[in-house]
C-alpha cells in the first residue's frame, strides 16, 4: 500500500473513469430539475490556492437559491462528534501497536499535535491517522475551502442544505474494520516520504484539474476491500439521492469533495445514467 494513495484517499475526500475535460465545476440540467443547478469538486484544506477560482465558479454559485454540501459543519455537536471518534472501551492504540510502533506514534504526535500518544491511544485510527496527515497543511484561509462556500451561501441568505449528517460519516469510518485502520495507520508511521511533501503533490494534481490522476491514484489494489465503498461508493448514493430532491424544487450549488464526482459510482457518471445532461463549465485559476 502507498502512503499517497492514503493521502489521496483522505485529501479529496476531507475514484476508473472516462477523460474528464479541465474542469471542477459542471452544469446539471434536465428531467425533473426545476432548472439548471451545480456540482463543483472541493477539497477539505485551507491552502490559499484552492480559493483563486475565478469569476464563472461565482457567477455559477450566485445564480443558485440553494448550496448543497456534505456535511453542514458548522450545525455539528463537537461533543457527540469526539465522542464517535473513539474505540470502545478497552482498546487502545497502546494495545494494538507494537512497542517500536507506538514509540514512532508518540513522536509523532509530540511534534505534529502537540501531545503525545497517550492523549490519543484511545482514538479510532482513521481519525488520528487524519489529524496527523492535516497537522502540517498549510492555514492561509480561516476555514477550508467547503466551510468557506457554506458561509458565503448563509451570508447571502442562501438555504443551506446537508446531503449527509455527520453519523452517516462515522458510520462509513466504522465500516473499515479497526485491524485495516491499523494498517493504513503503520503506513504514515513508517512513511520514507514528508506527508505534507505527498500532500502538496496531490493538491497540484487538484489546481491542474487532473482527476483522471487522482482517480488513478484511489483506485489501488492494495488498500482494504472496503475501503472505497465504505467512504466513498455508500456516500455516493446518499449524495445522489439527496441532490437529486433538492434539485427538483431549487436550483442548486452542490459543492462536494471532488472524489465524489468522478468513477463509475460518482455523481457525474450516475446523473447521466439516470438522464440528467452534465457538462463542464470553463473555470481557471487567478495567478
Amino acid at each position: 500500500m502507498k502512503i499517497r494513495n492514503i493521502i489521496t484517499t483522505i485529501g479529496v475526500l476531507l475514484v476508473t473513469t472516462t477523460a474528464f475535460p479541465q474542469s471542477l465545476l459542471w452544469r446539471v440540467s434536465g428531467k425533473d430539475m426545476k432548472s439548471q443547478s451545480y456540482l463543483y469538486g472541493t477539497i477539505h484544506i485551507q491552502d490559499r490556492r484552492v480559493f483563486a477560482f475565478d469569476s464563472a465558479v461565482w457567477r455559477c454559485f450566485d445564480g443558485c437559491d440553494a448550496i448543497a454540501v456534505e456535511l453542514l459543519l458548522d450545525q455539528i455537536d463537537f461533543k457527540a462528534v469526539r465522542e464517535k471518534m473513539y474505540m470502545p472501551e478497552g482498546l487502545s492504540l497502546a494495545k494494538l501497536l507494537s512497542k517500536d510502533e507506538y514509540r514512532i506514534l508518540d513522536s509523532l504526535c509530540k511534534a505534529k499535535l502537540g501531545a503525545g500518544a497517550l492523549f490519543f491511544s484511545g482514538m479510532k485510527p482513521f481519525f488520528l491517522m487524519s489529524a496527523i496527515q492535516q497537522a502540517d497543511l498549510p492555514k492561509d484561509e480561516p476555514l477550508p475551502l467547503d466551510m468557506f462556500l457554506l458561509k458565503k451561501a448563509r451570508d447571502k441568505g442562501m438555504v443551506c442544505h446537508g446531503l449527509e449528517d455527520y453519523m452517516e460519516q462515522v458510520k462509513a469510518v466504522d465500516a473499515i474494520r479497526i485491524d485495516d485502520q491499523l494498517d493504513i495507520l503503520r503506513q504514515v508511521l513508517h512513511a520514507e516520504q514528508d506527508l505534507a511533501v505527498s500532500f502538496d503533490s496531490l493538491v497540484l494534481l487538484y489546481l491542474d484539474f487532473n482527476m483522471e490522476k487522482i482517480a488513478e491514484m484511489m483506485d489501488d489494489p492494495t488498500l482494504p476491500d472496503n475501503f472505497n465503498k465504505s467512504l466513498v461508493e455508500k456516500r455516493n448514493k446518499v449524495m445522489l439521492k439527496g441532490f437529486r430532491k433538492i434539485a427538483r424544487k431549487e436550483n442548486v450549488f452542490c459543492a462536494v469533495g471532488c472524489a465524489h464526482l468522478i468513477g463509475n459510482t460518482g455523481l457525474i457518471a450516475q446523473l447521466r445514467k439516470r438522464g440528467y445532461v452534465v457538462e463542464p463549465v470553463p473555470m481557471r485559476w487567478i495567478e
